[in-house]
């Protein structure tokens, strides 16, 4: 028979724990163990019954937490590996810190630990291991906490990950609000992606509209502030900004321009050895 040590029963202990927290307020998937490589709990909120947002759950238990001398955060260690897994995941990871005696006295506190907003901002660099805090505290028996959570922080985490494509983007709701509240993202150390994703967007909205026939009245006003947009990357080596330039000014009839600016995309896709022998 094989033997289990304590460690294993301890994480057993500590996942099983913040998915009943949490199973009574979202939908949560524990992850089989054998495929665990990081993640411990698929978690999905609902908003007015229906599923709303995706996030992620590793729990971490016993003596690798530390709780502060008031009781009211904890820490704990986290390999560089695995800091650099959960920031690239598609939805926010969240660590759950439960800190118990073994074995267990008394219901345990939890501590999150929001990574996605730790982590934008940066993962040190040369070292093999970085500690974390946490910023809210689960108390026993208190289900407002986990509402709390699921309700204002996994939201707001959310929008802070499409930083890392470059969008500075609302907290999002279930239903349409008057007024969008926007968390705070690290927009200078994402600034690169930022203004790419602007352009991206810009030029690619002109050429779909060319290539769905919508160029026309009903759109000029939208086809001349994306073209406008461009004209602020006017050494941008993409030629698709050349192109969505030069499809503008060739609907407003501005042929002189539109022709310089359809042979400087010609020109930048034949400088490019990577694309220019494509049909398209």
């Amino acid at each position: 028979m094989p033997i289990i040590d304590q460690n294993r029963l301890k994480g057993n202990y500590g996942s099983s724990y913040v998915a009943s927290l949490l199973s009574s307020e979202c939908l949560v998937r524990p992850v089989a163990a054998e495929t665990d490589v990081g993640v411990d709990l698929y978690c999905e909120t609902l908003a007015e019954d229906r599923p709303f947002l995706h996030f992620w759950v590793q729990v971490k238990t016993g003596d690798q937490c530390v709780v502060s001398s008031d009781g009211e955060s904890a820490s704990c260690s986290f390999g560089v590996d695995h800091l650099h897994y959960w920031i690239s995941q598609p939805v926010p990871v969240f660590a759950a810190l439960v800190p118990t005696d073994w074995p267990v006295s008394k219901v345990p506190s939890v501590y999150i630990v929001d990574l996605v907003t730790q982590l934008l901002g940066g993962i040190p660099r040369g070292k093999a291991s970085h500690t974390m805090h946490s910023e809210w505290r689960w108390h026993p028996g208190d289900r407002a906490d986990v509402r709390h959570f699921l309700e204002n922080v996994v939201p707001t985490s959310t929008a802070r990950l499409l930083c890392r494509q470059g969008l500075v983007a609302p907290i999002p709701t279930a239903r349409p609000r008057y007024e969008l509240k926007m968390p705070y993202v690290p927009v200078t150390r994402f600034r690169d992606v930022i203004s790419q994703q602007i352009r991206r967007t810009a030029a690619n909205s002109i050429l779909f509209m060319f290539a769905s026939g919508e160029i026309g009245e009903e759109t000029n006003e939208f086809r001349r502030t994306m073209a406008a947009v461009l004209e602020q990357y006017p050494e941008d080596p993409h030629w698709e900004n050349f192109m969505a330039r030069a499809i503008s000014h060739h609907a407003d009839n501005e042929f002189g321009i539109a022709e310089k600016l359809y042979m400087r995309a010609r020109d930048f896709i034949l400088k490019d050895e990577k694309v220019r022998d494509k049909p398209n």
